[in-house]
């Protein structure tokens, strides 16, 4: 059979200009779907001019109406209308404020919101939002670009600015192609970075504005560019431009000042009225925040919490309900809150007399369900962390850097672990005494100490011992004279000091995880006039003579005086934490103390809370135990002096007759403990640095070598 020929089957015969006749098709298809994608439409016209209208020229409507779920959430005080009317002006008549405000006051919010009611409103055209923090700045960016595309009610009124933002639909690469009726909207969406879009629409007021966050610390480069010319801010509004180690400095607080007149108050063009509001919390005294409220060139205002305090401050709330929120076993889960709740309970069953007296600044402002009132917050935050935290975060005023708060008697004798009498803290290091010298009595305290100076009194009292729980040495019933009748001062005095050391070196304290620990260092005071070498002989022939026991001397450095961190060493002496050890006089060595510098320490120590590091707290539960060791505590005041460029505090009696045995003994005691090698972890190696060896006998070597 014949093979049929094979079939090819012809193609088609394409030609170029066919094929690019389709390509041509297809790119022009596609352009037309870019556009259609890139294009938003017309834009929306607000929904309630009336509204937008009255918010205009209202910042405080403007940040109640749009935004109900933070400057809107609860009513304002007074203090918030009166800043926020002063903010107002500034910003619609140009200046310079500084608004100096409590933590929790709301004034990020306030000025992340009030920068958009100046630009929307097309009070501003470019607005600056500084601060010294990255985050800070990073989520005050994010809070202001969430409310430009979430927030329903300002999308109403200012579509303008907030429909082509939505429309983006959190892309921003669709910035580069987004129109409007044909038009670039020329939004830019950027980290630091936003400008708002440009739409053709008769009521926009906003069109091309701009908003940037910067780093108060870099503020060179501020500005950005459209049509061709450089736009440089109107508006800039500066949030916490100090922190704690800043504010702390005064080379860092005058640095601050340099940039904020240098730069931020000159980054504006001439041709504008400029405004610039500082927003922050005075938390050092001399700091940049109270600078600027003394500087004339400058408006502003100290808003405080606490106007005043109730009139029950020292009984009911230092003790009643300071007892009750405390009054809670850490091992136990849960107990603290019940605590919290029986507090809470006292409180509400109490509430008339509580309240008595005490105003504060907003009453919104506390934590529900845990608190009923702004009252019952602002005593929580003082017995839970103390009056220094209070003083700087709440009421703009600190205390002294030294002293930190005026201490007061009920506070001090409410200051109980729980632990009984001579039983010591389970992280406790060292025990240590100091004996007070009087012809009458021998006053004494015994504490316990960690390495990082959490100290405890553990034991106090007097040789010798009074039959009465309150008592002045004046009128003690017992006297030294008393044990050892017949005798002269001297034998008495040195009598009761070889008793008293005896009992105390003789003592045996058990740690609450049952270790056994002894006396580690007894400093007996020598400053007594009349009886200063007396007072040095025994220390100097005590067995325990420069190894557990020592004489010491308190000197009160002013000012104008030298610190013993400034001695030039010697060889055989010891310059530690405000102390200094000498070379020995007529065979005699003694620790001399600043006791300026030690009451302040120590004063600060007594007013941190309960379970605070590095407080000082009582042995035992019941306050009124303590009530003539807190009273001595109490006997004297800081008074600051300023002499040759520095301040310090010098310590002074209240009452001239006023004891104050058991408040030297707590300042020898934590001296003592610094001797030992406690050391507090705020100030080691920054000043009074331990310098020198002393130089022990051969028989002190010994004798320490074997302990």
């Amino acid at each position: 059979m014949a093979k049929k020929p094979a079939t090819t089957q012809k193609k088609p015969n394409r030609s170029a200009d066919s094929v690019r006749k389709r390509a041509v098709g297809a790119a022009k298809w596609q352009q037309a779907q870019t556009k259609l994608t890139n294009e938003i439409g017309p834009c929306p016209k607000p929904k309630n001019p009336k509204r937008r209208k009255r918010c205009e020229k209202s910042l405080l409507d403007f940040l109640v109406t749009y935004f109900p779920h933070t400057t809107g959430l609860s009513p304002f005080s007074d203090d918030h209308k009166t800043v926020i009317e002063s903010i107002q002006r500034v910003v619609l008549r140009g200046g310079r404020l500084a608004n100096v405000v409590y933590r929790e006051f709301a004034k990020t919010t306030i000025a992340e919101n009030t920068i958009l009611w100046a630009i929307l409103n097309g009070h501003k055209q470019f607005a600056v939002m500084a601060g010294i923090s990255k985050d800070a700045i990073a989520q005050s960016m994010s809070s202001i670009k969430a409310e430009l595309s979430d927030n329903d009610i300002l999308a109403e009124d200012y579509p303008e600015a907030c429909f082509p933002i939505t429309e983006l639909n959190g892309l921003p690469q669709r910035t580069k192609s987004q129109t409007c009726e044909g038009e670039h909207t020329n939004i830019t969406w950027q980290a630091e970075l936003i400008i708002l879009p440009t739409v053709n629409a008769k009521w926009s007021k906003c069109s091309g504005s701009a908003i940037q966050v910067k780093s108060f610390a870099k503020p060179r480069g501020t500005g950005y560019k459209t049509g061709g010319a450089r736009v440089r801010p109107d508006f800039v509004l500066i949030d916490d431009p100090q922190d704690e180690e800043s504010a702390a400095s005064p080379l860092q607080v005058e640095k601050n000042l340099r940039i904020l007149n240098r730069s931020w108050l000159h980054s504006a063009g001439h041709k504008k009225a400029f405004s610039i509001i500082v927003n922050g919390t005075v938390i050092a005294r001399h700091d940049m925040m109270e600078k600027l409220l003394n500087n004339s060139a400058w408006e502003g205002q100290r808003i405080s919490f606490v106007k005043s305090w109730s009139k029950v401050h020292d009984t009911f709330w230092l003790k009643e309900y300071s007892e009750k929120r405390r009054g809670y076993d850490k091992a136990v889960h849960g107990d603290r809150e019940r605590a919290y709740r029986e507090a809470t309970a006292l409180y509400l069953e109490q509430r008339s007399k509580a309240d008595d007296g005490c105003v504060v600044s907003w009453e919104y402002r506390f934590t529900e369900p845990a608190e009923v009132s702004a009252i019952q917050h602002i005593y929580n935050v003082l017995i839970d962390d103390g009056m220094e935290v209070v003083a700087t975060e709440y009421q703009n005023e600190p205390l002294n850097a030294e002293t930190k708060f005026k201490l007061t008697a009920a506070w001090i004798a409410s200051k109980t672990n729980g632990l009984s009498r001579g039983i010591v803290p389970k992280t406790a290091e060292f025990i240590t005494c100091h004996i007070d010298v009087h012809m009458r009595l021998l006053y004494y305290t015994v504490c316990a100490w960690s390495k990082s100076f959490d100290g405890d009194v553990i034991d106090y009292g007097t040789y010798p011992r009074q039959p009465v729980a309150y008592f002045s040495q004046e009128s003690a019933p017992v006297a030294m004279a008393h044990m050892l009748p017949g005798s002269d001062e001297d034998a008495w005095i040195v009598g009761g000091l070889k008793t008293l050391t005896n009992q105390l070196f003789n003592a045996q304290y058990r740690r609450e995880d049952g270790l056994d620990m002894r006396m580690g260092m007894i400093l007996i005071d020598a400053r007594w006039g009349e009886k200063n070498q007396l007072v040095k002989q025994f220390c100097r022939r005590h067995p325990e003579s420069g190894i557990r026991l020592m004489a010491a001397q308190g000197y009160g450095i002013g000012p104008a005086q030298k610190s013993f961190d400034e001695y030039k060493p010697e060889p055989g002496t010891r310059t530690g934490l405000a102390w200094r050890i000498g070379q020995p006089m007529n065979g005699d060595r003694w620790v001399t103390t600043d006791v300026n510098w030690w009451k302040s320490c120590v004063a600060a120590r007594l007013a941190l809370p309960v379970n605070t590091p590095g407080g000082i707290e009582l042995f035992g539960v019941d306050p009124r135990e303590h009530a003539l060791w807190s009273d001595h505590c109490v006997s004297e005041a800081p008074v600051e002096t300023t002499a040759k460029g520095r301040t310090r505090d010098v310590w002074e009696w209240l009452m001239p007759r006023h004891d104050n045995h058991y408040w030297d003994n707590l300042v020898g005691c934590a001296v003592a403990a610094s001797m030992l090698g406690a050391q507090f972890p705020e100030v080691e190696g920054k000043s009074y640095r331990p310098r020198g060896k002393m130089r022990l006998t051969a028989a002190q070597m010994a004798a320490l070598a074997k302990r």
